[in-house]
């Protein structure tokens, strides 16, 4: 990606990320809401929100060195590093961090860069699965608004969509070659064989999903993943007084995941924000409580993951 494009997709996450605070705002005074966090529960309720946190980022790893596959296994805390260095990265440049995973990698155990970011692809689409079963779980207790039932079946579009090309892929292996060496037949000899090189590579990354008994293991991780999430979500309400019930926290978690699709401004500012209003408004939440609830997620969730993952940035890029 060009500085160019870079800046722009910058910008672009900086207006969005404008409009949702503007919307989330349009009708409470941000003077109410600072008053709720004042008068907010921070001691128990926080220290859920942070064990939630980490619990997400172990999850995280472990599903993440299954999906890595090939032996020898890599050990957890360098995989935690990573993890941590691509969270803080995402809430500060949108995508940036899989990169940087993948980089990590690449120098500390000199795993391709493609391969690794094939199984980040594969573990995109086994985290919309998750998020999926969790939001049909939560939709079975609850009534939710248009809104949120139009960004389900987005999300239900997006994960059947990545799901068919990594089926693809897994199922026809040969055909993505002979397609990948059709297309780079007009480039130089050199180009053309790494393209094939990196094609070769990120298919043999996907190849650990092929094994069913895994790719249950892998889901399981990515439901602990998100009910970590949600568990995070709900210590969230409880600092501001608000009684949400696991299957609201786990609507919340469907909305956020939606809003983290769109271009970002750093911290999510705007995106989690209205994630938490359009999901709790419709039970019935007054909208001072559900952006106090979408504040203390970015103070307790965000900020720290932000905070862990630049310290362990340098750590995590040292080649070995």
């Amino acid at each position: 990606m060009s500085l160019w494009s870079r800046i722009g997709a910058a910008l672009l996450g900086l207006a969005v990320g404008a409009l949702f605070l503007a919307y989330a705002f349009r009708g409470t005074p941000a003077a109410i809401v600072w008053g709720v966090l004042q008068a907010g529960h921070w001691g128990w309720p926080s220290a859920v929100v942070l064990g939630a946190t980490a619990l997400f980022v172990y999850a995280k790893a472990a599903r993440w060195r299954l999906l890595l596959g090939t032996a020898p296994a890599l050990p957890l805390a360098p995989l935690v590093r990573s993890v941590l260095a691509g969270l803080a990265l995402n809430a500060c440049v949108p995508h940036a961090g899989e990169f940087v995973r993948a980089f990590s990698l690449q120098r500390a155990y000199g795993r391709a860069a493609s391969a690794v970011l094939s199984s980040i692809v594969a573990e995109r689409v086994f985290d919309l699965f998750g998020v999926l079963i969790l939001g049909s779980v939560a939709l079975s207790f609850v009534r939710v608004s248009a809104e949120l039932g139009d960004a389900f079946r987005l999300l239900a579009v997006v994960a059947a969509s990545l799901a068919a090309l990594v089926v693809t892929a897994l199922a026809a292996p040969r055909l993505v070659r002979r397609i990948a060496a059709a297309t780079v037949l007009p480039l130089p000899a050199g180009a053309g064989g790494w393209v094939l090189r990196q094609v070769d590579a990120a298919l043999a990354g996907l190849a650990p999903v092929s094994s069913p008994a895994l790719s249950v293991r892998v889901l399981a991780w990515s439901l602990a993943q998100w009910l970590a999430v949600a568990i995070a979500v709900q210590g969230c309400a409880a600092v501001v007084a608000l009684g949400a019930g696991a299957a609201a926290a786990m609507l919340v978690v469907v909305g956020i995941v939606v809003a983290f699709l769109l271009p970002n401004a750093p911290g999510y500012a705007g995106s989690v924000q209205v994630a938490f209003l359009v999901t709790l408004k419709p039970l019935g939440v007054p909208d001072e409580r559900a952006l106090g609830a979408s504040i203390v997620y970015q103070l307790l969730m965000v900020l720290p993951l932000v905070i862990a993952g630049l310290s362990v940035l340098r750590a995590s890029l040292a080649k070995r």
